[in-house]
């Protein structure tokens, strides 16, 4: 096998064939993997110096076989500058694209890393995370000696297997409870809405809409509620420039939202959509509407009925962490880990490591303590 490495801008453009062939045969993959999210993130963040492209190509008789998607990223910690080699892009999973059809997935996962490895002089750390356990790259980890001890538990995303209930109506007598109907009932009846699907191909406006209603319950929950540790995502500029080049004329980008009749949206949720899979990422309300509890789940079962009827979808994810709400529709959840490695040949990163330590070490006593007193 052979190797390469993409450094530039043009060098990713030229894999843009054989990534998305690689997209038809590697069936593990999500959305975030897809050439086009990460092109797109890219394009908009490739600019800037502390990012440095370094996507590890392998080859089998010429012909591409495995991708490690990474960039080197320059983080400056105050005490001292880390390299730190990670995914490209943000996102709830996060791979390395393998063809498994006619080639051993750990020979191709072993020439990747072996390149990483030739390449120690350019990183300080190792920063790989999301990795779903069904990871190709991750079951590759777990069976290395000298990688398994640094791969830990990172968050979970609860999933709706639409195959469980046959019908919509088998799936809301299971997980719509009397006060969620009467609360779809009241919402109709004081402010008549319109359930409304669309797309980025669809709508070329629907990102400004979308984001002036999230940064606006960013600025309720901050004035009203208090929590002033609420942020926006859209609120960035490079996220609002690549979240816009993404939007743009994408079928993949699939909003759901209640709006009234004067097209004001009262909610709305985020999604994309990629081998009949919803990666639900992100939602917001009005603040108008902070009053009405039960908001969200009118919206999902909405949603619910809409699924059921379009038959387009087998699974709902529904992003990572474990919250209460997410489970009032699903018991079924992936679990996502994080591979983080320092490159202990390098003696400048060992102030770093050793104050990280400490405030692990600080921060572990601490959630320790918390649990003793919450026994008494």
């Amino acid at each position: 096998m052979s190797t390469r490495i993409v450094t530039d801008t043009e060098g990713f453009l030229s894999i843009k064939e054989d990534w998305e062939r690689l997209e038809q045969v590697d069936t593990n993959i999500t959305y975030y993997s897809t050439f086009h999210f990460n092109y797109t993130w890219w394009l908009t963040h490739g600019q800037a110096q502390a990012n440095q492209l370094f996507i590890i190509c392998c080859y089998r008789d010429n012909k591409l076989v495995g991708i490690a998607p990474l960039q080197i990223r320059m983080v400056d910690k105050k005490i001292l500058k880390c390299n730190v080699l990670c995914f490209l892009g943000k996102g709830d999973y996060f791979d390395f694209i393998i063809d498994s059809r006619q080639f051993s997935v750990g020979t191709i996962m072993k020439s990747l890393f072996a390149v990483i490895e030739e390449n120690a002089t350019k990183w300080d750390k190792i920063d790989l995370t999301h990795l779903p356990m069904q990871s190709r790259l991750l079951g590759y980890l777990l069976r290395h000696d000298q990688y398994n001890p640094h791969v830990k538990y990172l968050t979970s995303c609860p999933r709706i297997h639409m195959d469980e209930h046959k019908t919509y109506e088998q799936f809301s007598e299971e997980h719509f409870s009397t006060k969620m109907r009467k609360k779809l009932q009241k919402l109709r009846k004081q402010a008549p809405y319109r359930f409304k699907v669309m797309t980025g191909r669809e709508s070329s406006d629907i990102y400004d809409k979308i984001s002036h209603v999230h940064k606006m319950q960013k600025q309720y929950m901050h004035q009203e509620k208090g929590r002033t540790e609420r942020r926006s995502i859209f609120e960035d500029p490079g996220n609002e420039r690549f979240l816009k080049r993404l939007f743009n004329n994408n079928d993949h980008v699939v909003i759901f939202l209640l709006e009234l009749e004067d097209g004001e949206i009262i909610i709305y949720s985020c999604c994309y959509l990629y081998n009949q899979i919803l990666y639900d990422w992100n939602s917001g309300y009005s603040p108008e509407f902070s009053h009405f509890h039960g908001i969200s789940d009118v919206l999902q079962m909405e949603m619910m009925k809409y699924l059921y009827e379009a038959r387009q979808v087998k699974q709902i994810d529904l992003g990572a962490g474990s919250y209460s709400w997410k489970f009032k529709w699903t018991r079924n959840f992936i679990v996502s880990y994080s591979f983080t490695y320092w490159n202990t040949s390098n003696r400048r990163m060992m102030p770093l490591r050793f104050a990280l330590r400490i405030r692990e070490t600080l921060r572990t006593a601490t959630k320790k303590n918390v649990g003793q007193r919450s026994t008494f």
